[in-house]
């Protein structure tokens, strides 16, 4: 596979600026149908010193030719063509963007800048999207996983680690970067490829022929060597890959057996630690100690049941999990709602599965709780994530409208947990059948077994379908249970208890996770237990 940079002359004023669009338009003309993946520097259509004033009208007739001289080259050379740009996104409000196309030219998707320096701000640049949570972009195109970068953006390690997450196989650097030596870009650019196991094709712009920052349009490969690299140059550097999905592999500490490099690392992170947003953090579902208590929809003694407000008041008193249901809409989008009928917990009727998620918006999902709650809008999966990904462990109840789980349903989930870095903090709990589907799927999350299928039965399904944890179903369970399910190295919740006396019994008993309405009060008294324990 063919990577191409073009690299192209910074400019000392608008006037040279036209000129060096001109040579981006022409370098991209000489792109020919060997070439698989093409990548502009940023700033293409706008590339020099450009007063604020002039910024935006600059941009807007200088995009008017280059962005339609991209799409043609993408369809000519049946290339992947990726270009970096000051787009206007709405009326007047321009951002920093890369916008990539697939090999027919069409638009396949962008990536904003997250990391705006301060003298790009003062250019009048929108920023404002920055402060809300955004996952790192991918888009996929023929299998390969595009990343994204801007200059600036290389700089935040963290923000690199999120990126990683999510496994890209090329992450695309266009850059100015002007007053950086050759050797920093180097080493920040191996380092960027070892971090995220993933192939670099950064495009830059040259400072000038003798200059020793700037420039450097590279192609570093994920074990961090450099296959080409540009120096202050003007044109297309060009490099051959052999395998754009190569993944370093490497020993799992010494003389253990191979892993891929990134998950090396992701193993051992421990973001609990870190400051400001790591402080919110909890450790995931594989480390955080036993025993729990579980919010059983939240905090729903107090709060709507399934709601913002429920699963907020849980996590704000440190809630180790809740519990949440997963039910999906009419038009396929996965809502936390306990019953398949809306009877019970909004002032709608009929079932769920036949409302589209716009229709279930216009219920009040509150009142039938509270009239304080008048207004409280159903919440979709996503949301949920959004706002407590990490902070909690999620028990997920996985529900079905019918005898089967569409495999596209669980694949949706899935992708969600992975763009809000929520799969390690996360457990699928369900019937014998979704739990298979979960498996085929995504095998590393832990499953929890359902009651439903047998209460009296639990512990065999749970061995059966190979999970990790048993949710039984009080009083369906006993002392001989639980030990059959620790012999077999099944964690067992119990469902449910809201009496803080009872609730200490259990965990007496062996239970490792108790689920309760009452959060508080069980809380308390299960910490007594712990403090005792000096766990």
């Amino acid at each position: 596979m063919k990577l191409c940079a073009v690299q192209i002359p910074f400019a000392d004023t608008p006037e040279n600026a036209v000129k060096s669009v001109d040579a981006a338009v022409a370098l991209l003309q000489q792109c020919d149908a060997d070439t698989d993946i093409i990548l502009l520097p940023e700033y293409s259509n706008a590339p020099g010193r450009i007063p604020a004033e002039m910024l935006k009208d600059f941009a807007d007739a200088q995009s008017s030719r280059l962005i339609p001289c991209v799409i043609e080259t993408a369809r000519r050379c049946q290339a992947i063509t990726a270009v970096n740009f000051l787009a206007e996104v709405a009326p007047g409000e321009y951002r920093n963007i890369t916008r990539i196309f697939d090999r027919q030219g069409n638009c396949a998707g962008e990536f904003h800048k997250q990391h705006l320096p301060v003298a790009e701000k003062n250019l009048g640049v929108s920023y404002g999207y920055t402060y809300d949570f955004r996952p790192p972009e991918i888009v996929e195109i023929d299998g390969i996983r595009f990343g994204f970068l801007i200059c600036y953006d290389t700089y935040f390690t963290e923000y690199i680690a999120h990126l990683a997450y999510r496994k890209p196989d090329v992450v695309l650097v266009s850059s100015f970067q002007r007053a950086e030596r050759h050797d920093v870009l180097r080493f920040m650019n191996r380092n960027l490829a070892f971090n995220c196991n993933s192939f670099v094709l950064r495009a830059s712009v040259s400072m000038g022929s003798q200059a020793v920052v700037g420039g450097q349009s590279m192609v570093v490969d994920p074990e961090g060597q450099i296959l080409a690299e540009f120096g202050s140059k003007v044109g297309i550097m060009s490099c051959e890959v052999p395998d754009i999905h190569y993944k370093y592999m490497r020993s799992n500490s010494f003389g253990g057996k191979l892993i891929p490099n990134d998950l090396f690392v992701t193993q051992g992170r421990t973001p609990w630690c870190y400051r400001p947003a790591g402080s919110m953090t909890i450790p995931g579902e594989k480390e955080l100690p036993y025993p729990r208590i579980c919010a059983h929809r939240g905090f729903s003694t107090v709060a709507p049941e399934n709601s913002m407000a429920a699963f907020g008041a849980a996590v704000a008193l440190g809630a180790e999990e809740i519990e949440l249901d997963i039910r999906f809409t009419k038009d396929h989008i996965p809502v936390s709602v306990h019953d398949e009928r809306l009877e019970k917990v909004s002032n709608g009727s009929g079932a769920v599965s036949d409302f589209t998620l716009e229709e279930l918006r216009k219920l009040d999902f509150g009142s039938c709780f509270s009239e304080k709650f008048a207004g409280l809008q159903i919440i979709t999966l996503e949301e949920v994530l959004a706002k407590f990904s990490c902070h909690t462990i999620l028990n997920m109840h996985i529900k079905s409208a019918g005898k089967t789980f569409p495999r596209e349903y669980m694949q949706k989930i899935v992708e969600l947990l992975w763009k809000y870095d929520s799969a390690g903090h996360v457990y699928f709990m369900a019937t014998p059948e979704i739990l298979t589907v979960a498996e085929e799927i995504a095998p590393e999350i832990p499953r929890c077994m359902s009651a439903d299928a047998g209460k009296w039965d639990i512990v065999d399904n749970a061995i059966s379908c190979n999970c990790q944890k048993v949710q039984f179903f009080y009083p369906y369970c006993n002392k001989e249970m639980i030990d059959k399910a620790h012999a077999h190295g099944i964690k067992c919740n119990c469902f449910y208890c809201d009496d803080p006396a009872g609730a200490v019994e259990l965990l007496q008993h062996g239970i490792d996770t108790i689920l309760t309405n009452n959060y508080l009060p069980v809380a308390l008294a299960a910490g007594k237990l712990k403090n005792k324990k000096g766990k």
